[in-house]
């Protein structure tokens, strides 16, 4: 009988003890799912994190619509950026190889939506002033080809392109 109780002991000691050294303790580590195709870059992330949270924004964008292409020498499609706003959420695509970036949704957006800030766009820019503009933001030096298609809120079209060979 002693025997059987010393076994029992020492099973139900060794089993406490095991469970009592498990890994999951509520800290466990959850690793991001990135979508195929998609580039993730940790820096990036951290400021994509950081502008969702920054509510500063003082300045109003100026339109609902954005749609940016802008080629060079190297690469015909080196950005690419859209935006529309016309309904409560934004939808955004954001391509820069420059930047190693490739988002879309509210990432794609976090990152567009201070340069759009910045941009300070009106309809009655002239088009070299716009173009200036954009290209400067999204740290363009040399193109050959920019397109740009602006909606105002108001619902005006704007179209801006030039091409340099």
């Amino acid at each position: 009988m002693k025997k059987y109780s010393l076994t029992t002991t020492t099973f139900l000691t060794a089993t406490l003890l095991l469970g009592a050294c498990g890994t999951n303790n509520n800290e466990e580590r959850v690793e991001e799912k990135t979508p195929k195709g998609t580039v993730s870059n940790p820096q990036q992330d951290e400021t994509v994190n950081q502008l969702q949270t920054d509510e500063n924004s003082q300045k109003e964008i100026s339109f609902q619509y954005f749609n940016l292409n802008i080629g060079t020498t190297e690469n015909e499609n080196i950005i690419h950026a859209e935006v529309d706003m016309k309904d409560s959420k934004a939808d955004a695509i954001y391509k820069n190889i420059l930047a190693s970036t490739d988002l879309k949704g509210d990432a794609a957006y976090a990152l567009l939506e201070p340069i759009f800030v910045e941009l300070e766009l009106t309809k009655d820019m002239r088009e070299e002033e716009v173009i200036d503009r954009v290209t400067e933001q999204f740290g363009i030096n040399e193109f050959t080809n920019f397109e740009l298609e602006i909606e105002f809120k108001d619902g005006d079209n704007k179209k801006y392109s030039k091409s340099v060979e």
